[in-house]
């Protein structure tokens, strides 16, 4: 609802509450019932990149734009938006904000067709920007449903049962319901009980960090 009324809308909120997953799957409903961007959407991902003099090279790159002598690489942008009506989703935009903003408003300016999805741990900080915080996971069943979820693609046929409901509502609530912790958690039921898994958060950091489970989620 945001995106048919700003041409700007951030998706905001801490790591690992599913800021990109949630983008995405916006980009995926809007490509599939609406024709509002007639020449596609793009997915531009942020998050390797360090210099900011590389964002508009990283979202050429995205838009398949060689470089052309003599024309600078924020030319080229506008050159080639400038009479589209696309959607360009900015991925991971917090750790670049100010070379994100300088884009954002060179591209919107430049380009009346044009609609930015961005993902940020804060807004970008540009007028007519809308934002919308995505929020953590009710821990009293959605938190409980993706543990349950993500248990199951590591052990066949674990469950929430009776005997251990209460732990694994302990589990999403001391990890606040972020999808990210709650996914990695599940995953160490391959080598330890659900109890033995509420135990370790005490040391919250090995926990969700050792492993190779770590190489299935993604923000």
């Amino acid at each position: 609802e945001l995106l048919t009324d700003s041409r700007l809308v951030t998706l905001t909120g801490a790591g690992g509450v599913g800021k990109t997953r949630l983008a995405i799957r916006v980009s995926a409903l809007i490509a599939g019932e609406f024709s509002q961007f007639p020449q596609g959407i793009w997915y531009v991902d942020l998050a390797p990149i360090t210099d900011p003099e590389l964002v508009p090279i990283t979202v050429a790159r995205a838009l398949g734009l060689p470089d052309q002598p003599g024309r600078s690489t924020m030319d080229t942008l506008l050159r080639f938006v400038r009479d589209r009506q696309m959607l360009v989703l900015l991925d991971n935009c917090e750790h670049l904000l100010d070379a994100s903003a300088e884009l954002v408003v060179a591209l919107l300016g430049g380009a009346p067709g044009l609609t930015l999805l961005a993902t940020s741990r804060e807004p970008v900080g540009v007028p007519g920007e809308a934002t919308w915080r995505v929020p953590s996971l009710s821990v009293t069943d959605e938190a409980i449903e993706l543990f349950a979820d993500r248990a199951r693609l590591v052990q066949t046929g674990f469950a929430v049962t009776d005997d251990n409901a209460a732990t694994v509502a302990e589990i999403c609530t001391r990890l606040d319901g972020m999808p990210l912790a709650i996914e990695l958690a599940a995953a160490r039921v391959r080598a330890l009980s659900v109890a033995e898994i509420l135990d370790s958060l005490n040391d919250r950091f090995r926990l969700l960090t050792g492993g190779s489970d770590r190489k299935r989620v993604v923000e």
